[in-house]
């Protein structure tokens, strides 16, 4: 697909050049992200109730490196997460959600550096009972996509943790080599544990 990266609209952020489709683009995140059973729209500060459930799942937050201190957040605190996620001009937030409306997990394009061309992601299945049935894979080629085609990045990472092998199945279908290793980075289930560094080119991509 020939995609025409406008230039139009960019904002400056600490020395940094940020591109943003402007609300008249031909290009909408619609057409460049969905699939055929899987599709993104922007994080809403509604969504404060489907967050604040799956941060405090432990099934779910159970496999992501973050710290302590994150874990099992307040109504309150999700909503001010929630509040600066959504007014950012620098970061993507998007919920996952089925044909029907669904709202099946969140995916995230943060940390973006339009100089250095990079960003990292985030993809979580927030609904348990959906995991296994290939929408983490249909939702990360989605967001590298978007990365890619509409952002015009050239290298999206993520960060995973050593024990969630399924997500690094995930990411190597995907396209993703391994970088290097963040030694003891995070605690699990009483012991200190790693996590990888994962990244895929513009060009090695399935997307």
């Amino acid at each position: 697909m020939d995609i025409r990266i406008l230039y139009t609209f960019m904002t400056f952020y600490m020395g940094h050049v940020f591109i943003r489709l402007p609300r008249s683009s031909p290009w909408s995140v619609r057409e460049l992200v969905d699939r055929e059973e899987l599709h993104l729209r922007a994080l809403q500060t509604e969504d404060v109730w489907l967050m604040y459930r799956w941060y405090n799942d432990p099934r779910v937050m159970e496999h992501m490196p973050l710290p302590q201190e994150l874990f099992a957040p307040s109504m309150e605190e999700v909503r001010r997460s929630l509040e600066r996620a959504v007014s950012s001009s620098v970061e993507r937030y998007f919920i996952l959600q089925n044909a029907t409306g669904r709202a099946l997990g969140y995916a995230s394009l943060t940390s973006i550096d339009m100089l250095a061309a990079s960003a990292r992601l985030t993809v979580v299945i927030g609904e348990s009972e959906e995991w296994g049935k290939g929408l983490g894979k249909e939702a990360t080629e989605s967001m590298v996509r978007y990365a890619f085609d509409v952002l015009n990045l050239h290298r999206v990472h993520v960060l995973v943790a050593e024990h969630n092998q399924r997500a690094i199945a995930c990411f190597e279908a995907c396209g993703f080599v391994h970088e290097g290793t963040l030694r003891d980075d995070h605690h699990h289930r009483g012991a200190y544990r790693s996590s990888h560094v994962m990244s895929v080119l513009r060009d090695e991509g399935s997307t």
